[in-house]
């Protein structure tokens, strides 16, 4: 419990506020009390680092994201110091407190003031990336300094304007100034710091400030004691204080920078600092292969500032005008610092911004993405600026990786909406090859791609021309989806309402690149009706509508082909302004798209065609009812039901026979009609065959009682040969066609026989000589109604026979009653109780069937 109570205790307030982004353990400090939301492996842009005791820590606010860095300085560090303790954590807190009573924009910018706890002291600066001593460490490692010229041209100034404010406005001396005393923020700008040793130039009172000695206790970390190497000779031989003295220290620092190393080695003793003073004015530090590999202006700075007395040394106010300082690129950075650019008319700014593209390649990569795109990206405010500004920052943006420039986009967005002036289009435009280089297919078509679409809808003719040259190559890399539903109807909405020819034109050949991208049934839907609306007779558009057509011919429908394209292709072949050239090439694609509908049309047809045949044959040998295949065999329906699996024997058709048998006539119930020969008669006036009646033998027919019961059918049918003279009739319905009715001038006889029953071919018989051997044809009549009595003998032996007719139109010869049988199945094409008009047939005994008034019968009356 009390080791937990500790550690809450010993949390600072401040990290609670903030997310930090590395937690790892220094070498000179631990983590044991940072938060647990920062135990992340850091990345490359938030590695921890040390400065002094401190370690820097990379954070962002949990509120805000604002990017800091946290100091924090462990006190258990020292617990291996038994003297000297607490003059070590005063001189860390007077580092921090000096920060916080300073503000100026060369100081480091204090965020968090200090706060100490039981375990830690902390406080919150802006973001810093290391300082000049971990530069200079690295470059004892890689053995040259990582710092371009202009760089450190740039952040020499800035330190020394740093210590003017400090000696004009604290009225203090530095008297640390060292590479660790020297940050690095996020954009290359140089902060001073390191103020623990920070002296007054006077007491309050106006009194001169003591002198403090100088004095180096190896028992004591040496980050917080004098830096002998960088201390001006005069303040620790001569207890001089003057702001000289932080001049001296400012070479010492620039001779470090270009050489490695300070101009002495003292290790931290005065008898060293003694003997290398009197070494100034003999210059013993200017040898070696990289000093005189320095400029010209370096080598004679430096002596300017290295000197034993501090009246021989240049002052704050001359050395930006010394030579070193003088270069164009210095210049440049200067006039962009923010306290400075900020004043300058807006004339001036724009003719910096325009000159600023030719002397980019003078900075270093870092320089330029650190210092001058962030500058640039801050003046993005002005729209008055933009024109001028988007050139340099797209000049800067060529050499920054996905990562970098993920900083950039978001700047660079609200730009795109703005139309006017449209230089800033044009300019945007002409980078979008970058846009697409440096950002994912996701975010080019979320962020980047509203710069088409505003372009598009663009009122100024130069960015349209722009945007639609790029058209093409957005079809190839964006998805189907964004190009038929966004970019397809902002470019037919400009293709609709452009009157400018080239414009026109253009969108023609947008619409033509789509057509790979576009499926067919967009294309025939939207594009085809879109380009038949074209009337203009202008050479240069019908051609382009060509391309399009051209492109299309192979994707569209064959109807849009045939009624849209191909009339409009032959009326703009017909234009007057069109050359030969031309008119060929349309003659050509006309061709072509008029090869594919012939073709792939009569392919249609023919399958269509075929279909039908096959349909046809099916009906024809195939009829429903039909149990067995025209080829015999049996269906397969019918054989997994369980039907009949043989094939039944052919049957002639009944109605083919008419002629009758006079051998075997009283028989007729049980002949067989494959050996009955028959001859054919010449057909009636009314369809009838004629028969004799000296051939009708009256007495093979006795009277009898017709028995007219429901369950009584005739006997079954026995197959009948004919012979060649006499060949069979033709049934009246066929499997594939309807019954058609036989019609007389007598008018329909009906068959009145509810159980029809099949007929019965009889041997054709020469019957005896009638009275009365004329025909009439039968009238309609009903089974109930029927009065054999009142017809006398001869239609009383034709009673039997009453529901026999079938349809034949006549009445058949009277039978013997056969015995009960079951009921056969009818002949194909017969439905049972079903009446059906025939061919009327004379009768016999038509004088007494004339006695009966068969009017009352009639079913039409």
């Amino acid at each position: 419990m009390l080791s937990v109570a500790s550690s809450l205790f010993g949390k600072s307030s401040t990290l609670g506020a903030y997310t930090l982004h590395s937690a790892g353990p220094s070498p000179s400090s631990s983590s044991t009390n940072l938060p647990a939301s920062g135990r992340s492996s850091p990345s490359p842009r938030t590695k921890s680092f040390n400065v002094g005791l401190w370690k820097v820590v990379g954070a962002s606010h949990k509120t805000t994201g604002k990017a800091v860095s946290v100091w924090v300085f462990e006190k258990r560090v020292l617990d291996g110091v038994r003297s000297g303790r607490d003059w070590v954590l005063e001189q860390l807190k007077k580092e921090a407190t000096g920060l916080s009573r300073l503000r100026h924009p060369d100081v480091l910018h204090m965020v968090e003031p200090l706060e100490e706890t039981r375990a830690e002291l902390t406080f919150v600066t802006e973001v810093v990336s290391g300082s000049l001593g971990n530069v200079l460490a690295t470059a004892k490692k890689n053995g040259e300094v990582d710092l371009d010229e202009v760089e450190i041209q740039k952040g020499t100034l800035q330190v020394a304007r740093a210590l003017g404010f400090l000696h004009t406005q604290a009225r203090s001396v530095h008297l640390n100034l060292s590479p660790d005393a020297i940050l690095v923020n996020a954009k290359g700008d140089w902060k001073l710091s390191g103020l623990s040793l920070v002296l007054p130039l006077q007491q309050p009172d106006g009194s001169a400030t003591k002198h403090v000695y100088p004095d180096v206790d190896t028992r004591l970390p040496p980050q917080v004691q004098w830096k002998l190497d960088y201390l001006a000779p005069e303040y620790a031989l001569d207890n001089t204080l003057a702001p000289a003295n932080d001049l001296y220290s400012l070479g010492c620092v620039l001779y470090a920078l270009h050489i490695g190393r300070p101009p002495f080695a003292t290790r931290g003793s005065m008898q060293a600092l003694r003997e290398n003073a009197d070494g100034l004015d003999r210059r013993d530090y200017a040898r070696g292969v990289k000093w005189d590999r320095a400029s010209n202006e370096l080598k004679d700075l430096l002596p300017r500032l290295l000197t034993r007395q501090p009246a021989g040394r240049i002052t704050l106010q001359s050395l930006p005008s010394h030579p070193f300082f003088s270069s164009l690129a210095i210049s440049t950075l200067n006039f962009l610092d923010p306290t400075t650019f900020a004043s300058k008319p807006r004339e001036e700014k724009a003719t910096f911004l325009r000159g600023l593209v030719r002397v980019l390649p003078n900075f270093s990569e870092r320089l330029k993405k650190g210092k001058i795109l962030l500058s640039l990206l801050e003046e993005m405010k002005d729209p008055y600026l933009l024109p001028f500004l988007l050139p340099n920052v797209f000049e800067i943006s060529k050499n920054l990786d996905k990562t970098d420039f993920a900083v950039v986009l978001p700047k660079l967005q609200p730009l795109f909406a703005l139309k006017d002036p449209p230089q800033n289009m044009l300019t945007l435009l002409d980078n979008l090859t970058m846009f697409e280089e440096k950002t994912s297919p996701a975010q080019f078509r979320e962020n980047v791609m509203p710069i088409i679409y505003n372009s598009l809808e663009s009122e100024h003719l130069p960015v349209q021309e722009r945007v639609l040259k790029l058209v093409p190559h957005l079809c190839e890399i964006l998805d189907y989806g964004t190009v038929q539903n966004v970019l397809l109807t902002k470019i037919a909405i400009l293709f609709t309402r452009t009157r400018i020819l080239s414009v026109k034109v253009q969108t023609l050949d947008c619409f033509a690149a789509m057509v790979s991208t576009l499926d067919t049934t967009t294309l025939t839907t939207k594009l085809v009706p879109l380009l038949a609306k074209i009337k203009t007779k202008e050479p240069a558009v019908m051609v382009a509508t060509l391309s399009v057509h051209e492109a299309m011919g192979q994707k569209v429908s064959l109807e849009a082909i045939a009624t849209l394209v191909l009339p409009q292709l032959w009326v703009m072949s017909m234009g007057p302004l069109l050359n030969a050239d031309q008119f060929a090439r349309f003659m050509r694609v006309i061709q072509s798209l008029g090869a594919r509908v012939e073709k792939e049309h009569s392919q249609h047809l023919r399958e269509v065609r075929k279909m039908e045949e096959q349909t046809t044959s099916f009906a024809t040998n195939g009829a429903p009812g039909d149990f067995t295949a025209p080829s015999g065999e049996v269906d397969f329906e019918t054989l997994v039901k369980g039907g009949a699996t043989t094939s039944a024997p052919a049957t002639i058709d009944p109605w083919s026979m008419d002629g009758w048998d006079d051998d075997n006539l009283s028989s007729f119930a049980s002949i067989s009609v494959a050996d009955a020969p028959s001859s054919r008669a010449p057909p009636s006036r009314l369809g009838a065959t004629r028969v004799p009646s000296s051939s009708f033998n009256a007495s093979a027919f006795p009277p009898t009682t017709p028995a007219f019961s429901p369950h009584l059918a005739s006997p079954p049918m026995q197959p009948m040969r004919t012979t060649p003279a006499s060949p069979p009739m033709q049934p009246l319905r066929s499997p594939a066609s309807p019954p058609r009715p036989s019609r007389s001038s007598s008018g329909p006889n009906y068959n009145l026989s509810l159980d029809p029953q099949a007929p019965k071919a009889t041997p054709r018989v020469a019957p005896p000589p009638m009275q009365s051997p004329t025909f009439q044809p039968l009238q309609p009549q009903g089974l109930n109604s029927w009065n054999p009595a009142s017809t006398g003998v001869g239609m009383g032996g034709m009673g039997g026979m009453g529901g026999m007719s079938m349809g034949m139109g006549m009445s058949s010869p009277p039978v013997v009653s056969p015995p009960i049988q079951s009921q056969p199945r009818p002949p194909p094409g017969w439905s049972s109780g079903v009446m059906q008009p025939s061919v009327a047939k004379p009768a016999w005994n038509a004088a007494q069937a004339a006695k009966t008034d068969w009017g009352d019968f009639d079913p039409l009356k």
